[in-house]
């Protein structure tokens, strides 16, 4: 007689783990929408406690100090993102679909969800939290741009400081009106494309290619690595 196979099953968490992670997910959507709102410098202990209507000692069950929040946020809400964009372009070999793939979900995201694209226009290009994530990703696609020759660039590091610049201010530009064209998400990329020497007619074709939907975040993300040019 064949033995019956049993398959160990991880256990589910309990009532308290299910209402601490409640907790814990209701401190970073407050958090989320204060710096939305003021930017960082603006979130305090007390209003965030207040916001997500908690008592001022239970934040510090789940968060050491403000600062151990706001590195939780970003982590939340801008790594995750760029996991999900590393998983959609990472079989895609033409630069420049790379670049205008990761563009338009970037503004789409900002235009859908106004509260993810202010906090991230207010938190600013200069954290080092949004750099740390997101600009070794932006330096990884420009430079393999370059090395596909793709791209005319002759300071990488430049261009992804002035991608960074630009999408920032283009966000705040769309989140402060409603008069949109008609794909603005396209539009954006198409002029970013341009700066990266790609021909107008042609960014114009490639930012207005079909967009793929993100994939879900990947369990076990791999680490941000360097894209190889394919052998010819």
């Amino acid at each position: 007689m064949a033995q019956q196979q049993v398959r160990a099953s991880a256990p589910r968490p309990g009532l308290r783990e299910r209402k601490a992670e409640a907790t814990r997910r209701r401190l970073l959507q407050a958090a989320r929408a204060l710096m939305a709102e003021g930017g960082p410098e603006s979130l305090t202990i007390a209003g965030l406690a207040e916001r997500a209507e908690i008592g001022l000692g239970t934040f510090y069950n789940y968060f050491e100090s403000r600062e151990a929040i706001i590195d939780a946020v970003i982590y939340d809400i801008v790594e995750t993102l760029g996991q999900r964009l590393d998983a959609l372009t990472a079989e895609i070999e033409d630069a420049a679909e790379v670049y205008s793939f990761s563009l338009r979900h970037l503004m789409g995201t900002a235009i859908s969800d106004p509260v993810w694209g202010w906090f991230l226009v207010r938190l600013g290009i200069a954290h080092e939290g949004l750099v740390g994530i997101l600009g070794p990703r932006a330096s990884r696609d420009l430079q393999y741009g370059v090395d596909t020759g793709r791209f005319a660039l002759d300071d990488v590091a430049l261009a992804s400081a002035m991608t960074f610049g630009s999408l920032l201010s283009a966000m705040r530009t769309y989140l402060e009106t409603d008069d949109h064209p008609d794909d603005p998400s396209a539009l954006y990329a198409e002029h970013l494309l341009r700066m990266v020497g790609i021909p107008a007619e042609e960014a114009r074709e490639v930012a207005h290619r079909e967009l793929p939907p993100l994939p879900p975040a990947p369990a076990d993300p791999p680490p941000v690595a360097r894209r190889e040019a394919p052998s010819r």
